[in-house]
């Protein structure tokens, strides 16, 4: 199993005593404090301190530092270090973040150490100031209560009522994940691994030339029997699993940056190039066969938000400026050109879930359309309806997001319910059941 370098892995060693100072801000505690041993940028050793700050207080906690003193047996100060709450990947979170109550977040202090002596015991002393709570989200019942807090970066529904998740760095290859598997009729989820996990392999890495397996974004078909990945000049490829019968789908795309490899079913796929919050989004369409569904990267109309694909891979919703300072969504179908604006509406960032467009069984054509929508400075969960040409606002998002962070989301196959995931440090995932919500039209069921 592939381990990405750097502070979330390590050699962990002898634990000391350690203890918190008694003049940190009320209700911040710390738990599960380790020390550990990493490799830095330029390939240097680190020695860091590693654990959950914990809030068990009634406020939230803002600018939260953490600073950090190793001592010997005789009391001699041997190492010190200044740290902060990080996210997934191991970054330091902005300043304007705050651990809310009842909540925990990773920390990381980096220690400069000084002497020869072995360390005895660590004396942590965190600081913060406290702010009012974030009020309580609002939910309709419709959306499950979070089945997690942490910080989820895929989904895959494996029937109607079991899903599994991943939690972890959204940088990092799909096996250093933690997954859980969850059904929808329970109320806590548990550990599992995924089933592809074990596939990935030194093995595996050198059949496909794999110099950084995190980079590759390599990703199994849920269902079927090939991968998809990037090479280390960006070429897009598929694989059968133990990477035997290797295609070329695209080359020439050493100028953009694959985010997200979004499957849909019987092994198609859609792909988001994009560099950062607020660049427009590019994508084509293809399956696990190498087959391209849409034209090339370049060749389809770019959007500002993730754009949505239908099932088939044909049909994609995107949005874009119609004219000057007139913003909405377009029904595109790959195959031919065809495009129809569908209604006017201000985007959100790229950070947020793209469109999900749904057909009608009786003529496949694109019937109902969900998608997010930030609403006076409050995201949410929206329907458009086609053939009434008329747009519903159906229930409030549990969504907070900075610019870093994001959100996806993915349908069950019968298409009944969303599985809502944040990757962001006050994430989550929530289970959004559409029959319970308000009808999609005036003729819906």
């Amino acid at each position: 199993m592939f381990k990405r370098i750097g502070w979330l892995i390590g050699l962990l060693v002898l634990l000391p005593m350690i203890a918190v100072a008694q003049d940190a801000p009320e209700g911040l505690t710390i738990e599960d404090a380790q020390i550990a041993e990493s490799v830095g940028t330029f390939g240097q050793p680190l020695l860091e301190l590693r654990g959950q700050i914990v809030n068990t207080g009634e406020n939230a906690i803002a600018d939260i530092t953490l600073y950090a003193e190793a001592f010997a047996a005789d009391d001699t100060a041997v190492a010190e270090g200044f740290g902060t709450p990080v996210d997934a990947c191991g970054a330091g979170l902005l300043f304007d973040f705050a651990l809310q109550p009842g909540h925990a977040q990773t920390f990381v202090i980096p220690l400069e150490v000084f002497g020869d002596a072995p360390i005895d015991r660590f004396e942590i002393t965190p600081s913060g100031t406290h702010v009012e709570p974030l009020p309580p989200l609002d939910l309709p019942t419709a959306i499950h209560p979070v089945v997690t807090d942490q910080s989820v970066v895929q989904v895959e529904w494996v029937n109607e009522r079991f899903l599994r998740y991943g939690v972890g760095c959204r940088a990092d290859i799909f096996s250093v994940w933690d997954w859980y598997t969850f059904n929808i009729r329970a109320v806590q989820p548990f550990p599992t691994e995924h089933p592809h996990a074990a596939d990935v392999t030194p093995e595996l890495a050198q059949t496909l030339q794999l110099d950084d397996p995190n980079a590759s974004r390599l990703t199994f078909a849920p269902t079927g029997d090939r991968l998809v990945f990037q090479n280390a000049i960006n070429t897009l490829m598929t694989a059968g699993f133990s990477g035997e019968a290797r295609r070329t789908l695209y080359s020439l795309l050493s100028r953009r940056t694959l985010q997200e490899i979004y499957w849909l079913p019987e092994e198609r796929f859609i792909t988001y190039y994009f560099g950062g919050y607020g660049d427009p989004v590019y994508y084509f369409t293809a399956n696990a066969e190498a087959r391209p569904i849409s034209p090339a990267l370049d060749g389809n109309p770019p959007s500002i938000t993730l754009p949505g694909a239908s099932w088939d891979g044909r049909r994609i919703v995107y949005s874009s400026e119609w004219e000057a300072g007139v913003f909405g969504y377009t029904l595109y179908v790959v195959t031919n050109g065809f495009e129809e604006r569908l209604f006017e509406a201000i985007p959100p960032g790229n950070n947020y879930p793209p469109p999900l467009p749904l057909t009608n069984p009786a003529d496949n054509l694109i019937d109902q359309i969900y998608l997010p929508l930030d609403m006076e400075g409050e995201p949410r969960l929206m329907c458009y309806n086609r053939a009434e040409a008329q747009l519903y606002d159906l229930a409030p998002l549990p969504l907070r997001l900075r610019q870093d962070e994001r959100a996806q989301w993915w349908l069950s196959p019968d298409e009944t319910r969303i599985a809502l995931a944040v990757s962001a440090a006050e994430g989550g995932l929530w289970v959004i059941d559409l029959t319970a919500l308000p009808a999609c039209g005036s003729g819906v069921e």
